[in-house]
């Protein structure tokens, strides 16, 4: 009987009590650390989203001044060739033969006009034609080029969840980056075209220029001649934002030198890219 009545017996007051704080000590454990982790991911997810924004930016600057147009009219320079006056070589001993007399032809008023695909760019604006053009439409009447331009200029971003799910605080102004494009090319390269924008938050954009045989970056580059346009041969582009986390300001930064693919200079007679202002071997202007 004795037996059986010790072998009923249940927990005591005090195993109770520590088998609950070990517990609630757990619980509160894993809480913690569920928290932190969450915390963590949001935290995580707000430095991916900002970081692929900047790199998809960057991206797209890049395939753009890679595939950088520069249309070089050969018809002109021939027109320009076939205008000079040829004499035959004088023999040796005697006086080089007359120039026979030519009479003056009747101006031609001529309505062509030579495609202009200038290129423009300062410190932080870039304006020119890019062969990175797709057809999105079927039968759209365009070209295989555009024009393109890049340009910082303040607009209105808003704070929120980025699709986290959290309500979206007050907005507030920002310097965002813009890419105007515009199917038809006209005389202007810096104006015109639809203008989009790409990243918001940008604290740096800036740009260089490099032309081959040259060692110094340059920071601006006006190539505004449409029959004689030299383009550098590589672009230095820094681009910066900065976001929001915790309550900090934190910043991203990414730079590229992106070569050009195909320049399509004017070569000198050394092989290289002329300088602006200089003239080639047929008398014509670089630029």
């Amino acid at each position: 009987m004795k037996k059986n009545l010790e072998s009923s017996r249940g927990f005591t007051l005090i195993e109770v009590i520590l088998a609950m704080t070990i517990l609630s000590s757990m619980m509160i454990l894993v809480s913690i650390s569920i928290s932190r982790a969450s915390k963590a991911k949001v935290k995580i997810q707000a430095e991916v989203e900002a970081v692929s924004a900047l790199r998809d930016a960057m991206r797209m600057i890049r395939t753009d001044i890679n595939q950088a147009y520069n249309h070089y009219d050969y018809e002109i320079e021939i027109t320009e060739q076939s205008k000079k006056k040829t004499l035959p070589p004088a023999l040796p001993g005697q006086p080089p033969p007359p120039v026979p007399p030519v009479a003056p032809l009747a101006p031609v008023v001529s309505q062509r006009k030579s495609p202009a695909t200038r290129f423009v760019g300062t410190e932080n604006t870039l304006d020119f034609v890019t062969m990175n053009n797709g057809r999105m439409t079927a039968n759209d009447v365009q070209a295989d080029f555009v024009e393109v331009g890049y340009f910082l200029k303040n607009c209105t971003s808003h704070l929120g969840d980025a699709g986290r799910g959290d309500k979206t605080e007050k907005s507030q102004g920002s310097q965002c980056l813009f890419r105007r494009v515009q199917k038809i090319i006209d005389l202007d390269v810096t104006k015109g075209g639809v203008e989009t924008m790409m990243i918001d938050n940008v604290t740096e954009f800036s740009l260089k220029y490099l032309i081959e045989g040259k060692l110094d970056w340059v920071k601006e580059w006006k190539a505004e001649k449409a029959r004689y346009n030299i383009i550098p041969d590589a672009v230095e582009v820094t681009l910066g934002i900065e976001k929001k986390s915790e309550g900090k300001q934190k910043k991203y930064s990414i730079q590229y030198v992106v070569p050009i693919h195909f320049p399509n200079n004017n070569k000198a007679s050394g092989g290289g890219p002329q300088p602006p202002g200089a003239t080639s071997g047929n008398g014509l202007p670089t630029k």
